[in-house]
């Protein structure tokens, strides 16, 4: 039994868990003989498939959404979220994360189920030479944790969540995100993408790993199924 296992055993009957396994270490493939994916060997391997290095960052968003949760895909995300700190820092009112789902939330004690409309962002970055500080392309980053640090599942003593899925570049995310993100009880999620041995373009997401599980004991919930491993595929 490990660490997570006896907290869960030990809040018992009065347990709640979002529906969504729970990892707590860094972000990795999916098996060891794959190799992690960095941008350049992306940009490689969109060249050898024909795709222009100007679509790779759309591709690869693609990809991961619809292989990160294997048989159920992450629809693309269409709409903006109105951010008030990213208006006042860059003037941008809103923010698109790349998907959006519900929170859904079991518990022992009625309700016993809830379900939080767009709690959960997916944001897809095939990026090398950042570790995706709040500051990132003009604070969008920062306006994804204003959005979700309002959302109604905080209200309501939930953990709203964000989940990247990047290349292999971004070796763990920004202390700086992380800081705010557990400042909203926000669960910050981390998969990158691998190459598939033997190396030919065939992709896979790793499992998403859990960057700041604090935030999930002070409410005393037991998170679930954000994604990965992935469905291998292509970009």
């Amino acid at each position: 039994m490990n660490y997570i296992q006896k907290i869960a055993l030990f809040i018992g009957v009065g347990a709640t868990f979002a529906i969504t396994p729970f990892a707590v270490q860094a972000q990795t493939c999916a098996n060891s003989s794959q190799t992690p994916l960095t941008k350049s060997r992306l940009d490689q391997i969109a060249t050898n498939q024909g795709i222009s290095l100007f679509e790779v960052g759309v591709k690869f968003e693609r990809f991961a959404l619809s292989t990160l949760k294997p048989g159920d895909p992450i629809a693309p995300n269409g709409r903006k979220f109105k951010s008030y700190l990213r208006e006042n820092k860059v003037k941008i009112p809103n923010v698109q994360p790349d998907g959006v789902v519900p929170l859904p939330v079991v518990t022992t004690f009625g309700p016993f189920f809830r379900k939080f409309a767009d709690a959960i962002f997916y944001e897809a970055k095939a990026v090398k030479g950042t570790l995706l500080p709040p500051s990132y392309q003009d604070y969008q980053i920062l306006g994804f944790l204003d959005v979700l640090g309002k959302n109604s599942a905080c209200a309501a003593g939930e953990n709203p969540a964000i989940i990247f899925m990047t290349t292999s570049d971004v070796r763990k995310i920004s202390k700086k995100t992380v800081a705010e993100a557990t400042s909203r009880d926000i669960g910050v999620w981390h998969s990158i993408a691998c190459e598939v041995a033997p190396l030919s373009g065939n992709l896979q997401l790793g499992q998403a790993a859990l960057i700041n599980p604090g935030v999930y004991f002070r409410t005393l919930r037991f998170p679930r199924g954000y994604g990965g491993p992935g469905t291998p595929g292509r970009i």
